[in-house]
């Protein structure tokens, strides 16, 4: 690239950057302008006539900078948010935050994506107890009106939703397609026994198969995964994000004790995540990291002692100078 087309992208780069300010400060300007009825007394017909004459808004970013706004009204660390990042930013916390919270909601903000702080807010929920409306769902709908018949069916699974519900949601109801012939084997395989008994038994067949294909781990300077190691976390999830209940591919392969520090590829600390579950460990939010996935949850606060902290800061810095 020449210095002329340098130049050019250079110079649109800026004023895309000055016209996302413009833009971010007329959303905050919006509740007023809406109070004051300014749009009438400028002789525009409504203020989605007035904003996208003088803003070029359209009609769904006014009221959606309305809506978010109006919930954030009290809250000035999410307004500060808003005029640093955009409405974006705070829309996956608008409605959880209150004035107590917002502080600690607006610092998430900041350095997290829209998406990352949306699967974070939902993983701090399930971390803090909060059972999943989907158990919940079901209790209703078998506890319904239709218990005559096959009654009992949805008198079981009512009472099996209940009892989950008053013992903390510890369990979760899945259900299954399966060929004729896959589930006449199965039930001959869990005989008199319980199908979490079954089920138990069949990973656990699986994991030992797994672990007697591990491969060794490679104390090294270079940060390139051995292919054996990535075939090895590739299969132990079947491709999907380790984290506890995510359902998305894998994109980034994650040292839980950082490269940075241990300078080794060692197949028990190394797991496949996706994006945002990845970006969430780098904020130093994931308790019990280097224990097995399956205890793994977010937590409020990073360990700022401790020594990883200082690798997840150089990434982020690193992540934001790129961006």
């Amino acid at each position: 690239m020449n210095i002329e087309h340098e130049n050019l992208h250079r110079d649109f780069v800026k004023l895309g950057a000055n016209a996302r300010e413009w833009t971010r400060r007329c959303v905050l300007l919006l509740p007023e302008i809406e109070r004051h009825r300014i749009w009438e007394r400028k002789k525009f017909g409504s203020i989605y006539e007035y904003a996208a004459k003088l803003a070029g808004m359209s009609r769904n970013t006014v009221d959606d900078a309305l809506r978010i706004l109006k919930k954030i009204a009290d809250k000035p660390a999410l307004k500060e948010i808003v005029a640093m990042k955009g409405i974006n930013a705070v829309r996956p916390v608008a409605a959880v935050a209150s004035q107590e919270t917002a502080a600690f909601w607006a610092e998430k903000a900041a350095v997290m994506s829209k998406h990352t702080l949306e699967v974070y807010v939902k993983e701090l929920g399930r971390a803090e107890g909060v059972c999943g409306e989907g158990v919940k769902r079901r209790a209703g709908e078998a506890g319904g009106g239709s218990r005559t018949g096959t009654g009992n069916v949805a008198e079981n699974a009512h009472q099996q939703a209940i009892s989950f519900l008053e013992s903390g949601c510890p369990k979760k109801i899945l259900a299954m397609d399966l060929d004729l012939e896959i589930a006449e084997k199965l039930e001959k395989l869990k005989g008199e026994g319980s199908w979490n008994d079954l089920l138990k038994h069949l990973l656990q067949m699986r994991e030992d198969s797994l672990d007697t294909q591990k491969p060794d781990a490679v104390k090294t300077e270079s940060r390139h995964i051995p292919s054996k190691i990535r075939r090895f976390v590739f299969a132990r999830t079947n491709g999907v994000c380790a984290f506890p209940g995510c359902r998305k591919s894998y994109a980034i392969v994650h040292h839980t004790g950082r490269f940075a520090l241990e300078k080794a590829h060692d197949p028990d600390r190394v797991y496949g995540l996706c994006k945002d579950h990845e970006r969430i460990a780098h904020h130093g939010l994931i308790g019990n990291e280097e224990e097995s996935p399956v205890v793994w949850k977010v937590q409020k606060e990073a360990d700022r002692g401790a020594p990883k902290f200082l690798v997840d800061d150089l990434v982020f810095r690193y992540r934001r100078a790129g961006r």
